[in-house]
């Protein structure tokens, strides 16, 4: 079993622009699963369990990615990031990596195709054939067909002048290679960058020693370059027809942006909690380097929440826009069909911001603090405003707390209920803020909820605001400031509470936002723990964040009940 991998993630994926613009190729999604991920996944499940995967192009977002990924402790494989300053190309990666190799047969992958159904069985005995020199996977179905082969698979020729023609194939981007191959890459020339092709090697190896690739075909797996726009919409549409999507809410939304079908490529984003999913409208896609079409968010839901079935947000959002809250513009709404687009912020999120190594806290949340206090500034009794969701008050602060008893004390840790001490104070703490004076409440003010257009943090945006409500302030500054997206410092967070306490005659003192913390907390853990045990992963890894930041509240609040049980659920997450 060949125990390494690398992986080649560098590429610029210019065919694929505008689509790499602002993502690299191999995380761009197929049917919502980046390509980067399903590639990963494949040679964990061969038994890869050491791979390096290279970057050059947007590497930031390659790095993040694989932080993210090997975040989750049950794959059980290392993966390593190789930054190249000058990009290498797909031979001259192995030069800085030859200490990593060692003397161990390798896999070579390219990480932005699509395979499905691969057995590396028959790769891996091809590799035997070939002397333990070099075995490939090559395709006679699928892709440009430019290598030849002799009667034993042995690869004679990588440049085919009779392409696409009867005894031609197509090389996938999927070999073994001994560790020899790295001999016969071409010397760098004084001065150059040590770019070079692995069929370079390849093909030395051939004319100079008699050593050959043995190729083997699978007819039953499949194999996708995603290498053109039309390509990569037509890998991710085709398994949903008959409609455009799959979704006739997302062919009503094209329909009324004015596009048509064929110049159309949506890019799944993901679901969210709330029964929405999201896609990124592309519309004139092309090879065109030079097109500046801008994307549109599309947005399509269930009727389950109520907020969607009564169609909220479109109506928030106008009134905010109204009022001179930086909003995405509605660009359709479809209330009969379940479905908006609105502008796609590019910019990114403050969560993004603030991840970042050497964030600077109060450059990125004193702009969010203005925000809350233009929000505060509208009366929550005006007369063009909207209907929202049922206020703050005992009754919706009760079913927040019996969520995270459902779903966290319950569900998640085996306990039979909460503490009837720490039950206690958390009631006290709901009367404290059903106390408080009203005022409009996003509800999810949390890091992933503030956007950026562009590169300009100093006017963050907001989304998300379909569950708005009134209610007391503390609870927005305490959902931003105690978000467990957010790795904050203590400190920080502790200056940044005394600021908030500080941004009007409304704002809410510093005792009441630590209380309101304690409930938000309660609220996002009981969140989090369904989400993830009913098909979303992803909000896995912030329980122990929320965890530990509700018992430090908890604690500052003097709920000392309350803090002892936080810290047992704090032993019983890290025991799991």
């Amino acid at each position: 079993m060949v125990r390494k991998a690398i992986v080649l993630a560098a590429g610029f994926g210019t065919r694929l622009r505008p689509l790499t613009l602002s993502r690299p190729k191999p995380l761009l999604p197929v049917m919502g699963e980046p390509m980067l991920a399903r590639i990963l996944d494949m040679l964990v499940s061969w038994g890869v369990e050491d791979i390096t995967v290279n970057a050059h192009y947007l590497a930031d977002q390659i790095e993040d990615f694989i932080k993210e990924y090997q975040g989750d402790a049950a794959k059980g494989v290392r993966i390593s990031v190789s930054r190249e300053d000058e990009i290498l190309g797909t031979g001259g990666v192995l030069r800085p990596l030859k200490s990593w190799i060692g003397d161990e047969p390798f896999w070579l992958v390219n990480g932005d195709i699509v395979v499905e159904d691969l057995d590396p069985e028959p790769i891996e005995e091809a590799f035997e054939q070939s002397g333990r020199f070099a075995a490939c996977w090559m395709s006679e179905d699928f892709g440009p067909r430019t290598i030849e082969a002799d009667p034993e698979g042995r690869v004679c020729n990588w440049r085919s002048d009779d392409a696409g023609f009867p005894g031609t194939y197509t090389y996938t981007g999927v070999a073994i290679l001994s560790p020899e191959i790295a001999d016969y890459l071409p010397p760098v020339k004084k001065g150059g960058s040590g770019f070079c092709s692995i069929v370079d090697a390849y093909e030395k190896a051939m004319m100079t020693d008699a050593k050959f690739v043995v190729g083997v075909q699978e007819p039953e797996a499949m194999w996708c370059d995603a290498g053109t726009c039309e390509v990569y919409r037509e890998l991710n549409s085709e398994p949903m027809a008959p409609s455009l999507f799959g979704d006739s809410r997302l062919d009503a939304l094209v329909s009324a942006l004015g596009w048509k079908d064929d110049e159309t490529l949506a890019e799944y984003l993901g679901a969210r909690g709330s029964d929405r999913m999201f896609y990124r409208l592309v519309r004139g896609f092309s090879e065109d380097a030079n097109n500046t079409t801008p994307p549109v968010l599309g947005v399509v839901y269930e009727e389950a929440r109520k907020e969607n079935a009564n169609a909220r947000f479109a109506a928030v959002t106008r009134f905010l826009a109204a009022k001179g809250v930086r909003v995405p513009k509605i660009l359709a709404d479809l209330p009969e069909s379940n479905a908006y687009a609105t502008e796609f912020m590019q910019g990114g999120s403050l969560e993004d911001a603030a991840n970042k190594k050497g964030a600077d806290f109060m450059k990125l949340y004193l702009p969010v603090l203005d925000l809350l206090k233009k929000l505060w500034t509208i009366p929550a009794e005006a007369e063009d405003l909207p209907e929202l969701e049922p206020g703050f008050g005992t009754d919706l602060f009760a079913w927040e707390r019996n969520l995270f008893e459902k779903e966290c004390v319950v569900g998640r840790y085996g306990f039979e209920a909460v503490p009837e001490a720490a039950a206690k104070e958390l009631e006290s703490v709901a009367a404290k803020l059903s106390a408080e004076p009203k005022v409009l409440v996003h509800r999810d003010f949390q890091s992933a909820n503030i956007l950026y257009s562009g590169d300009d943090i100093s006017k963050p945006w907001l989304i998300d605001y379909q569950g708005m409500r009134t209610g007391p302030a503390a609870y927005d500054v305490a959902s931003v400031l105690f978000d467990p997206y957010v790795p904050m410092d203590g400190t920080d967070r502790k200056l940044l509470v005394e600021l908030a306490a500080k941004l009007a005659p409304a704002a809410p003192t510093e005792e009441v936002i630590v209380l309101a913390a304690v409930q938000r907390l309660c609220q996002a853990l009981g969140a989090y723990c369904r989400l993830s045990a009913t098909g979303q992963p992803q909000f896995e890894k912030y329980i122990s964040r929320a965890l530990s930041n509700l018992h430090h509240a908890a604690h500052d609040a003097g709920l000392s009940a309350f803090a002892e049980f936080t810290h047992e659920l704090m032993h019983h997450e890290k025991m799991r």
